[in-house]
C-alpha cells in the first residue's frame, strides 16, 4: 500500500472521530431504549446508523412501522452518519452496535476494521457526473473533481479511471464530504463529481443540465455492489444473541419492503422527514431480494464471490494491501441460521 494513500485514509478516519462523537451526543433518535420485548422483559438498546437515504434507512423504517424491533426485544437508538467509513469509525468508538454502509466501504470490512451480519441490496445509485458541456472522463482532465474518500462513488472513480486508461493524477481530485460536493457543485466550484443518488437529486437542483458520464451498471459485467449491515470486528461471536435478534428484524423487514414497496416508500419519507416523491425516485436505484434468496446467495459462495471481486478492485486501489477470504469478515451461517422476525 502507498504511504501517501494509507496515511489519506488514516486521517481521514482520524478527522472523522470528534464528528462521530458529537453526532452520538447531539442526533440520536431514541425510539425508546425501556420498552418491553416479544417475553415481556425490558428491551435490550441497539445502536443502530444509517445513512439518511431510501437505501440506507427502508428497513430502520419498516422495522419501526411493523414492531420488528419490540418482536426482537430490541430498542433501537438511531444515529445518522454522511458515509459508511464514518460509520465504521463510530462501530471503533462504540458510539454504534451495528450500521449501515454502501458498497465503496467494503474495504474496510476487508481490512479487518468491521464484520457484515446482512446484505441490505445490491446498488444502482452511484454516478460519476460533471458539469453541462463534459461528455466524457477525458474531457475533465486537468479540471476540478470532487471525490468523497473510501466511498461506493470513490469506488466508481476508480473503476471509471481503469476503462478510460487515466489515473487522479490527470485531474485536481479534491476529498469532500458529500453534503459539501453537492453544495459546490451547484455553485460551479467544481467540474466533475463522484456521488451517488439521492444527493445528484439534490445537485441536479442547481445544475439540471448535469452530465452523467459513469454509472454502477456500466460495470456490472464485473462488480456487483452491495450494501450491507456492519458491526466490529468480532462482536457476533462475543454477542450471538443480539447479532442473531438484529439480523432477525433486518430478515423481516427486507421481506416487509420487497412485498410493500409503496408502504415502505412512504414510511421511509416519515422516518427522514422527507416527501414520498423524493423516496420513490431513491428506490429505483437498487436491486432487493428476498431473504430465503440471501440465504442461498451466502450458502453457495456468491456473496463471497462478490466480496472477493470488489477487493481485488480495492487492492489495485490501493486501499488493502491484500485479498482475503470473505469467510473472515462475512459469516453467511450466521444469516442463514438467523429466523426472521
Amino acid at each position: 500500500m502507498s504511504t501517501s494513500f494509507s496515511r489519506r485514509n488514516v486521517l481521514q478516519l482520524s478527522l472523522g472521530a470528534a464528528a462521530i462523537s458529537l453526532l452520538a451526543a447531539c442526533s440520536a433518535k431514541d425510539d425508546g431504549a425501556k420498552a418491553a420485548g416479544a417475553a415481556g422483559k425490558e428491551a435490550v438498546e441497539i445502536k443502530v446508523g444509517y445513512i439518511a437515504d431510501y437505501n440506507g434507512a427502508a428497513l430502520m423504517a419498516v422495522a419501526d412501522q411493523e414492531g420488528l424491533w419490540a418482536k426482537a426485544g430490541l430498542a433501537p437508538k438511531y444515529l445518522p452518519f454522511t458515509n459508511g467509513p464514518l460509520a465504521i469509525q463510530a462501530l471503533g468508538t462504540n458510539n454504534v452496535d451495528v450500521a449501515y454502509i454502501g458498497s465503496g466501504a467494503l474495504w474496510l470490512p476487508a481490512s479487518g476494521k468491521a464484520e457484515i451480519w446482512a446484505v441490505n441490496s445490491v446498488s444502482n445509485a452511484d454516478r460519476i457526473i460533471a458539469q453541462a458541456g463534459i461528455n466524457s472522463l477525458a474531457d475533465l482532465k486537468g479540471k476540478k473533481l470532487a471525490v468523497p474518500t473510501g466511498t461506493s462513488g470513490d469506488q466508481l472513480f476508480t473503476l471509471a479511471l481503469e476503462k478510460e486508461g487515466l489515473t487522479r493524477d490527470d485531474f485536481e481530485v479534491t476529498a469532500m464530504e458529500p453534503p459539501a460536493i453537492v453544495a459546490a457543485f451547484a455553485a460551479g466550484q467544481i467540474d466533475g463529481a463522484a456521488l451517488w443518488y439521492p444527493l445528484i437529486d439534490s445537485a441536479k437542483k442547481g445544475k439540471p443540465d448535469l452530465v452523467e458520464l459513469f454509472s454502477n451498471e456500466d460495470f456490472i459485467d464485473q462488480f456487483t455492489f452491495p450494501s450491507t449491515f456492519v458491526a466490529g470486528p468480532g462482536r457476533a461471536a462475543k454477542d450471538k444473541e443480539l447479532a442473531t435478534s438484529f439480523i432477525s428484524v433486518i430478515k423481516a423487514a427486507n421481506d416487509y419492503r420487497l412485498a410493500n414497496q409503496e408502504t415502505t416508500i412512504s414510511a421511509t419519507a416519515t422516518f427522514l422527514k422527507l416527501k414520498d416523491a423524493d423516496m420513490a425516485s431513491q428506490a429505483s436505484v437498487a436491486k432487493l431480494f428476498t431473504s430465503k434468496e440471501l440465504e442461498g446467495l451466502s450458502a453457495e459462495g456468491t456473496i463471497d464471490t462478490w466480496l472477493t471481486a470488489l477487493q481485488e478492485q480495492f487492492k489495485a486501489a490501493e486501499k488493502i494491501p491484500v485479498v482475503v477470504d470473505p469467510k473472515t469478515f462475512y459469516n453467511s451461517e450466521l444469516y442463514v441460521s438467523a429466523p426472521a422476525a
